[in-house]
């Protein structure tokens, strides 16, 4: 019988085996490359402890005592943005921001005596506006403008915000946490296929929420989208970071203002009568039209930015913002710069 042997049978156990002997070598690759990834989490998870356990134990927040004075009460809020952590200037460091941020705690605390003079402030709202950290993707030549890397901002910012949120809980009675993550916290370019949401502000908040874990005094929102709402009873904010709008993440006052105005119209869904804006570095107070409500601005705890100075001829002394807020009213009674230079 003449013809080539059928050897089709033996060409599939030939390619059985080619792929069992692929597998295997995969299934090699995958151990090895597990082993490195659990290898760089535990040698982060370790590094993150050193770094923590670096700025000292996180001691017991004593509660404050009961103020049961039958008075209409009011609301502390704490408006922090724009730390621009890491970020080095002539006069401004990491160091310095920490420096900077406590002594606005010692001095809201202080104007705080001053209105419980007069009537309850028992609550507070926190309110963080963003650009906690300076981050490593905005410009070509930041990373030579920053005293520590994206790792060393992480710890040193999350301790320092958990840091503001323990010493509000050891001065008033109930404590609202509010986030809002601002462009420094962007990860890669503006081009990057990175979702908006994963924000280095963000994560920074997420880490000090883990610190501060455990209080029932305490109440602490997230922020999945970058326009956040504040509700203190009758009172209703919108909170931003204030680079929604624009280009480049600058506009004018008069096209902010417009902006605000279309929000307050409907399009955001819910109603709101001021606004707390950072990103601009400048404390200032703009009146809406209706005349209810205001733009709040908020300066920044960093000095001597020479980008602000050369690019938009504007400089500012580092501030941060304290209102006080009457929740039956639903408005603002005292609002007040709080400076730190």
């Amino acid at each position: 019988m003449s013809g080539k042997p059928d050897l089709s049978e033996f060409d599939t156990l030939t390619e059985v085996q080619e792929l069992r002997r692929a597998n295997a070598t995969l299934q090699a690759q995958l151990r090895r490359a597990k082993a490195k990834t659990e290898d760089l989490v535990d040698a982060t998870i370790a590094a993150a402890h050193d770094a923590m356990v670096a700025f000292g134990p996180v001691p017991e927040v004593p509660a404050p005592k009961h103020d049961g004075r039958k008075r209409s009460p009011e609301v502390a809020l704490w408006h922090l943005s724009d730390w621009q952590g890491a970020k080095i200037t002539t006069s401004y460091n990491s160091e310095v921001m920490r420096e900077r941020v406590l002594r606005y705690c010692d001095k809201a605390h202080r104007l705080t005596e001053i209105q419980r003079g007069d009537h309850p402030v028992r609550d507070c709202v926190v309110a963080f506006g963003g650009d906690v950290i300076e981050g490593l993707f905005n410009f070509p030549q930041q990373v030579f403008e920053i005293d520590a890397t994206i790792h060393g901002q992480f710890i040193a910012s999350a301790r320092l915000v958990a840091d503001v949120v323990r010493r509000a809980l050891a001065e008033y009675e109930q404590v609202e946490v509010f986030t809002e993550w601002g462009n420094h916290g962007r990860i890669g370019s503006k081009r990057s296929a990175v979702p908006r949401a994963d924000n280095l502000d963000r994560m920074v908040y997420t880490l000090a929420r883990e610190i501060v874990d455990g209080h029932d005094r305490l109440i602490w929102h997230d922020c999945p989208e970058d326009i956040q709402k504040i509700a203190i009873g009758n009172y209703h904010a919108m909170l931003v970071h204030g680079d929604e709008t624009g280009r480049n993440g600058y506009v004018a006052p008069g096209t902010f203002a417009n902006w605000v105005i279309k929000q307050q119209s409907g399009a955001l869904g819910w109603p709101f009568t001021d606004v707390y804006v950072g990103h601009y570095h400048q404390h200032k107070e703009d009146p809406l039209p209706n005349g209810l409500g205001s733009i709040y601005y908020t300066g920044s705890v960093e000095s001597d930015n020479r980008y602000a100075r050369d690019s938009l001829a504007s400089t500012a002394v580092p501030s941060q913002r304290l209102n006080f807020v009457d929740p039956e009213e639903g408005r603002v009674t005292v609002p007040l710069r709080v400076w730190l230079d």
